[in-house]
């Protein structure tokens, strides 16, 4: 897929969603919205309006079950209606203070610009560590997948990564994670259990799969996921 074709056709689904999409995840957001700190909602980017002309939902409305079900009156499970949520981020947490961090930090973020042809590049952040991405939950935005890259395998480092990745989890249970690895430059996972794939000069695919993942989990569905 050519950069101009990842870019016309949204692959993140970012800023829209299907009236079928839309039925999915506000039935699940129900039940998340009781286990989180960080309120997730889908309100409308602008007013949805009948053929006829008439104003469903008003734009900066929110999206609720009742919504679904009335859209559903007037509009096919295809229908395209332009959305806005706070959860539409991914986050990078890989170190760039050392040479080799910053190689490793570059090559994912570049990476990961590419798959909107850079028209996603306001929905990425990227940090140091895992205490500056704690501190992303302070914004009214929050990422809903992170990845991870580089940090330095130093033992002190470590524990304070380890710690502050389970402050982000209790905050927010249901925040996607993907670790990366490398063959040469981080050869082990930083976090036990954690989601992961490895990234090798040797093979030329493996950064092909690194997006096709990268798509698979942050487009994947919240009902389907398991906690």
């Amino acid at each position: 897929m050519s950069t101009g074709e990842i870019r016309s056709s949204n692959i993140l689904h970012i800023g829209s969603s299907s009236l079928n999409e839309l039925d999915e995840k506000v039935k699940a957001l129900r039940t998340i919205n009781l286990n989180v700190k960080k309120r997730r909602f889908v309100i409308a980017r602008e007013d949805i309006k009948t053929p006829a002309g008439d104003v469903l939902v008003p734009k900066g409305g929110d999206i609720d079950i009742s919504k679904v079900m009335l859209l559903r009156r007037h509009f096919k499970g295809d229908q395209i209606i332009k959305t806005f949520q706070p959860d539409e981020g991914i986050v990078l947490v890989s170190d760039m203070s050392t040479p080799v961090g910053i190689q490793f930090s570059m090559d994912l973020v570049t990476q990961v610009m590419n798959i909107g042809g850079g028209a996603y590049e306001a929905f990425i952040d990227r940090v140091d560590s895992f205490k500056e991405f704690a501190a992303l939950y302070n914004k009214a935005l929050f990422p809903k997948l992170a990845i991870l890259g580089y940090i330095p395998l130093q033992p002190e480092r470590i524990k304070e990564e380890l710690a502050f990745y389970q402050l982000v989890t209790r905050t927010d249970p249901y925040i996607r994670m993907l670790e990366i690895m490398h063959t040469q430059i981080k050869p082990q996972p930083l976090i036990p259990r954690l989601r992961n794939l490895t990234i090798s000069p040797d093979d030329r695919d493996s950064w092909k799969r690194f997006i096709l993942e990268v798509i698979a989990e942050y487009t994947k569905a919240y009902s389907i996921e398991e906690r």
